[in-house]
């Protein structure tokens, strides 16, 4: 009898023994798992998704871990084909995304669920022609062929909004229409390039519309860089800047509730804008090294860099209103873009 005492005593000592174990393994999952002898620094982890090419360049040297008062936030930063941006940003396994302006809206109309934190890249668009040209104002592009980037997003829209305001018809199609601006879309700026290369090679003048770091590059090819497309925006009076809110920072309303970590994130956003201006070749291996495919080349310079105009725009009264004026534009044109209307107070970070 004792011998069986003696062995009950001993399994429930086992089993309690595999409960505290049981409950000590539950506690210390990989995204929100005890950092201290006390328990009350929390791990989490936040997968952050930007896509390649200039948009990219705002993440290249962002901070790999944050911290709060209650949290250890870990950034898993991932660069994406900027053609499936907007499926990998909704992703369930996302925290946040920098996705292109009209997109954010869309994104918040259409499920909810977002908050916009800040504007990151505030356009980087140029119009270069084939050959060498007499052109000084947007007049100067009828009856000529504009290959452009972005059909249906941030670059067409302001690129026909500066048209609408001049007064020019425009229409899209695969030749020159004389008085009209005849527009042909590409799915990068290298078909773009391509197609000017086509043209210089038969002597024929056409333009292109695409971004750095691609337009400093094809310069070497004999293009002649003809406009600058912030700033035919900033004088046509749309915003006191010199460029509209191209890419944009958004997050998970969960991630949002940490208010303290979404400000800690935004200073490291602008602490990289001087970081990648001081070493451009670090900036582009950074980001090479989680997307080795990027577009991005190592070749460049500060200047080129600069000419990406990678700059925080947070979201608060002054930040909303800029992001705005570039909505309302695409809203003139094409509403289904940004979700038929513009996003409501709930989207931009309180």
């Amino acid at each position: 009898m004792k011998n069986k005492k003696f062995i009950v005593a001993i399994f429930a000592i086992a089993v309690i023994l595999v409960g505290v174990c049981s409950l000590v393994a539950c506690n210390n999952t990989p995204s929100e798992g005890n950092n201290s002898p006390s328990g009350d620094v929390k791990q989490v982890k936040y997968t952050l998704v930007a896509p390649d090419g200039a948009p990219a360049l705002s993440i290249a040297n962002l901070a790999s871990s944050i911290s709060t008062a209650e949290k250890q936030y870990a950034v898993n930063r991932k660069v994406v084909s900027s053609s499936t941006i907007s499926a990998e940003a909704v992703k369930n396994d996302v925290d946040m995304a920098i996705v292109p302006a009209n997109l954010a809206a869309k994104i918040f109309n259409t499920s909810g669920g977002y908050k916009m934190l800040a504007v990151v890249t505030n356009g980087n668009l140029y119009v270069t022609s084939s050959i060498l040209s007499q052109v000084y104002t947007l007049q100067d592009l009828k009856g000529k062929m504009v290959y452009s980037i972005g059909k249906s997003s941030v670059p067409d829209m302001i690129f026909q909004t500066l048209l609408k305001k001049a007064g020019i018809a425009y229409e899209v199609g695969e030749t020159p229409v004389v008085g009209k601006v005849t527009i042909k879309y590409c799915l990068d700026g290298s078909e773009v390039i391509s197609q000017l290369a086509l043209a210089k090679a038969k002597g024929q003048l056409a333009f292109g519309i695409y971004a750095e770091p691609a337009v400093t590059n094809s310069k070497a090819k004999g293009f002649e860089e003809v406009f600058d497309l912030q700033s035919l925006w900033a004088q046509s009076g749309y915003d006191g800047r010199i460029g509209y809110a191209q890419a944009v920072l958004i997050a998970r309303d969960r991630v949002c509730e940490d208010n303290e970590f979404v400000a800690k994130l935004l200073d490291s956003f602008i602490s990289n804008e001087s970081v990648i201006l001081q070493d451009p070749t670090k900036a582009v291996q950074n980001i090479k090294a989680i997307y080795p495919q990027s577009a991005l080349q190592t070749n460049m310079t500060t200047q080129v860099i600069g000419r990406c105009n990678i700059n925080t725009v947070k979201a608060d009264t002054a930040g909303r209103v800029y992001y705005e004026n570039t909505l309302k534009a695409v809203l003139a044109i094409n509403a289904n873009l940004i979700g038929g209307k513009l996003p409501s107070d709930d989207f931009y970070i309180a």
